[in-house]
């Protein structure tokens, strides 16, 4: 039975408290991870120069790495075609799956929702967890009691929105307060659960599922530091400054010297303190020695994400292939991991709109699996001769083509298709 306003009203005020300190926590971590408020200490009286020195001392480097870890984990194919067809691609999965997992590998979750269309279709579609609260009746259930996810901008009253909230009955689009909710519309569902999917980063037998790059916070300040002082050391310190011994400068009436010392300006000494004047320079500071502690610090954080250093610092010299594969197994081992929970979450998601859909046997299906694409470095040739040696013991062709790097489920099948009537043509000429 739907549920009134008044109802979602008391559900969403008893909650009301817990949701503003959740989304709370993951806007903080967001701005964290886009280098928003990470800073460096600065001394009461410091200029528009020092400041600006600051602010470009700060960059997004644990979205680099949580990027990074992303674009290993992206899905290409599911065991059941037909769902596969009429779930992810008619919506458009293939690209929104993104931002779905980006977001899930940087403040450890995402969400899925899934909505009744026409014509026997549905909406797929990823709701961000910086406005998206879930409820869940056990820790280990699929899907949660209920779900609330704010629709659009966030307006001047923080609670002063758009809103849809998600139950086993349906969904209820309405606007105002959560507690005091205006023009609700229902729309019922038949999947008899709340059709909302968390994707999650990790599967924690308790608490909230963890970021894999919040744990780097602390490194990444130590960049924010190194990355100043480098700016602090090429704008005062690269410049050999000069010095004067024994002449005379000219002052004014209060004692204040007339001349001051720049890049463009020149000291003599005339007269004759210029025969005693004495000129030198200080020795400039080194560069290298802070761009070096500046590498020290990015290896650390690639080494913290699990994310090959010359995928941050795009320095490959003269590495081998073995090298290379050698810098990469800590990262293939925790995208490997990453796929396993991800992976579950999409499953559930793919398995959630068969049930929409009217499948039932491929809703109960707990078989059936997403495929991941192949992002190793290993070489075209490895492959074919993989692929050649394979399938001459028989090894089907559909598996041995998904190994190809660039070739999605679309294209892996054509090919076994189109390789097997080629096969079929040619027995048939032979006989």
């Amino acid at each position: 039975m739907a549920k009134t306003a008044a109802e979602i009203g008391q559900i969403l005020a008893d909650a009301k408290s817990e949701i503003r300190k959740e989304w709370a926590r993951l806007a903080t971590l967001q701005k964290k991870l886009e280098g928003k408020l990470i800073r460096t200490w600065t001394p009461d009286n410091a200029d528009l120069e020092y400041r600006d020195l600051l602010r470009k001392a700060s960059a997004p480097w644990l979205m680099f790495a949580r990027d990074c870890i992303a674009q290993g984990v992206i899905i290409d194919g599911y065991t059941d075609a037909e769902v596969w067809a009429k779930a992810w691609q008619d919506n458009g999965m293939d690209g929104r799956q993104h931002a779905i997992t980006k977001e899930a590998i940087g403040l450890g979750k995402s969400f899925i929702m899934h909505l009744p269309a026409e014509n026997g279709r549905i909406v797929m579609r990823g709701i961000s967890s910086l406005s998206t609260y879930a409820v869940y009746k056990d820790p280990w259930d699929d899907y949660p009691a209920w779900a609330l996810t704010r629709i659009g901008k966030r307006k001047a009253n923080f609670w002063n929105s758009d809103w849809y909230f998600f139950d086993n009955e349906g969904s209820y689009r309405f606007t105002g307060d959560i507690a005091t909710p205006q023009d609700l519309e229902f729309t019922a569902h038949s999947l008899g659960e709340t059709p909302v999917v968390m994707i999650s980063n990790t599967l924690a037998m308790e608490g909230e599922p963890l970021s894999s790059v919040e744990s780097a916070i602390t490194t990444y300040e130590r960049i924010v530091d190194a990355t100043f002082t480098l700016e602090m050391v090429q704008r005062y310190g690269a410049f050999p400054q000069k010095w004067m011994a024994g002449g005379e400068i000219a002052k004014d009436e209060n004692g204040n010297a007339l001349v001051r010392s720049s890049v463009d300006g020149l000291l003599h000494a005339s007269g004759t303190s210029g025969e005693t004047a004495r000129f030198g320079s200080f020795a400039s500071a080194s560069l290298s020695d802070v761009v070096t502690a500046l590498d020290a610090h990015i290896k650390h954080l690639a080494a913290v994400c699990q994310v090959p250093p010359h995928y941050l610092l795009g320095a490959v010299i003269n590495m081998s292939a073995e090298g290379i594969a050698a810098a990469e197994s800590g990262y293939f081992r925790n995208i490997g991991e990453r796929q396993s929970s991800l992976g579950e979450g999409y499953e559930l998601a793919l398995r959630t709109a068969a049930a929409m859909l009217g499948q039932t046997a491929a809703a109960d299906d707990t078989s059936s699996q997403v495929h991941f694409a192949d992002v190793s470095t290993r070489s075209l040739a490895q492959i074919s001769d993989a692929i050649v040696k394979l399938s001459a013991v028989g090894a089907p062709l559909e598996l041995l083509f998904a190994m190809i790097p660039g070739w999605s489920k679309t294209d892996v099948l054509e090919a076994a298709r189109q390789a097997l009537e080629a096969k079929r043509e040619l027995l048939a000429i032979e006989q």
